[in-house]
Formats: C-alpha cells, structure tokens, sequence
C-alpha cells in the first residue's frame, strides 16, 4: 500500500464506520409478517431471500433493489429493524468499513462514489437496479438478532446522510 493509499483509507475509515454503526432508525415500508418483497413508492422495491430461519454461522442472503436513484449512493447491510415514523439513518448496522470490498456483511452501491470509493463501490445498472449477496451473522456488535428484530436494510451512503428516501427494509430471522 502507497502512502496515498493509507492516507485515503485512513480517511475513509471513520465515514464509513459512523455511516453504518450509528444507532438509529427511520421512516420506511412496515410489514405485518415476514415478507420476501417490500415496496416503498413507485417502482423502488427490494426482495430478500431467505428470510426466516437463517443460520447463525455465515448465513447467504441473496438481496436484489430496482428503481432506486442511481445518483444516491446506498448501503445495504443486516441493520437493527428501523422504528417506524423515524427520521435517522437505520442502525446499528453489521458489516462495518469495507476498505477492500472483500468482506460480504454489507455492501455499497453507487454509480458515483467519490473518487476514494470508486474501486469499493459495485455500481447500479439500469434503472437503479442492483443484486447482491450478503454473508451475515445474527451478531451486530453485542446485539443478538435472535432476541431482537433485525432486517436486510438499505439506505443512503455517507455521501447523502439525511436522505431518507432509499430507506427499505426486509425482516429476517435466525435460527
């Protein structure tokens, strides 16, 4: 790693952190069971599958969105289940800083990272479609998703912190 490298990566580091660990919760599509598909508005949706019964060791979760703003950059990440009517980013989240995109807790999407996120983030297709694959674990941090309600959640990068609009969320549940 060059000095750049390190001086990028130190940087980002924290961004990234207080983007995705901070607790919060937010305004979004609730559901009265456990749903494989939600709908906010329009045509902006995300599906999740599995949903019930994942494993606590390295569970796959399989994550696709479609008609989300392609020039808002998102995280999605298994996230504390948002408060309804909340105005916060949802969180805590799992997954943390992925300075080498090589870990699959979570993910970015944006078709327009700033310059130091251009080989992390995986870019939206057509009509702000995206699918990716997350490995996940019931533990974020010392909150157990076995005893607490937790979701496959996106929501707006650090870039748009106070965007709400690409808040979504899917409940899951471990074995």
């Amino acid at each position: 790693m060059n000095r750049s490298t390190g001086l990028i990566r130190a940087a980002l580091t924290p961004l990234v952190c207080v983007a995705l660990v901070i607790p919060a919760s937010t305004t979004s599509v609730s559901a009265a069971s456990v749903p494989t598909k939600v709908t906010r508005s329009g045509d902006t949706a995300l599906s999740v599958k599995p949903t019930k019964n994942l494993t606590a060791t390295g569970a796959r979760i399989r994550v696709r969105g479609k008609g989300f703003d392609r020039r808002i950059g998102i995280y999605v990440a298994l996230c504390v289940t948002p408060t309804k009517g909340a105005t916060t980013p949802p969180g805590p989240c799992g997954g943390g800083v992925n300075l080498t995109a090589s870990d699959s807790a979570s993910a970015w999407i944006s078709s327009n990272p700033p310059p130091y996120g251009s080989s992390l983030a995986i870019p939206f297709r057509k009509r702000g479609k995206f699918s990716v694959t997350l490995t996940v674990s019931p533990k974020i941090g010392k909150i157990d998703c076995r005893n607490v309600s937790c979701s496959i959640v996106t929501r707006a990068d650090h870039t748009k912190p106070s965007f709400r609009g690409a808040d979504l969320y899917i409940p899951v549940s471990f074995t």
